[in-house]
């Protein structure tokens, strides 16, 4: 608190700014460790059930990744193929974008952070060079060396709030691109999966 208290006016909205982005971390990695994909046994089902009744996949489906349940209703409707194809795609748009929430926060906070971080150093470094122009006598170094490290407290701060915000902002997307081409690549080997239709 002490370090906070001499960081300056700056280290309120870096403080609010870091618990929202610790939120958002905490609730994104729950988020994308929850999430589950279809196993093996799962997608068999799925590609089984277009020729046969499809209550057993979609329960195996709500059992095993319940988050993929919209994405089987849409493949395994009885629609035309077109519409079926449609509506699986949907599927998967939301399912990435219920991923994608709010992970622009993490984005914001590792470019706003670092300039916050930046601004308090700056005004810092001008409030030091004004008490050191309005004293008298010889240069303090005591002064401008306090001076200096209590303005570069907000850069560390920001720094410490950036870096992990940005990290995490990539590896949730790249999370987020693995899951988009699973769940693809399962809605195109469902909707492949009829012979029957495809003929027609």
């Amino acid at each position: 608190m002490t370090w906070f208290d001499q960081g300056g006016v700056l280290m309120w909205p870096l403080l609010a700014l870091s618990v929202a982005t610790l939120a958002v971390l905490f609730d994104r990695a729950v988020a994308f460790t929850t999430f589950r994909l279809a196993d093996a046994e799962t997608e068999h089902a799925l590609l089984a059930a277009r020729d046969g009744d499809g209550a057993a996949a979609r329960a195996r489906v709500a059992a095993q990744a319940p988050e993929l349940l919209p994405l089987a209703e849409a493949l395994l409707a009885d629609a035309p193929p077109a519409e079926r194809e449609r509506a699986a795609a949907i599927a998967v748009e939301e399912a990435v974008r219920r991923l994608d929430s709010r992970l622009g926060l993490l984005a914001i906070s590792g470019r706003v952070a670092p300039l916050l971080g930046l601004l308090g150093t700056v005004l810092g470094m001008i409030q030091t060079f004004s008490r050191l122009a309005d004293s008298e006598g010889a240069l303090d170094m005591t002064m401008l060396a306090g001076g200096i490290w209590q303005a570069l407290l907000t850069t560390a701060a920001g720094l410490v709030i950036a870096i992990p915000a940005v990290a995490a902002h990539q590896a949730f997307l790249r999370r987020e691109e693995g899951i988009a081409f699973a769940l693809s690549r399962l809605a195109n080997r469902m909707l492949g999966a009829a012979p029957a239709e495809a003929a027609a």
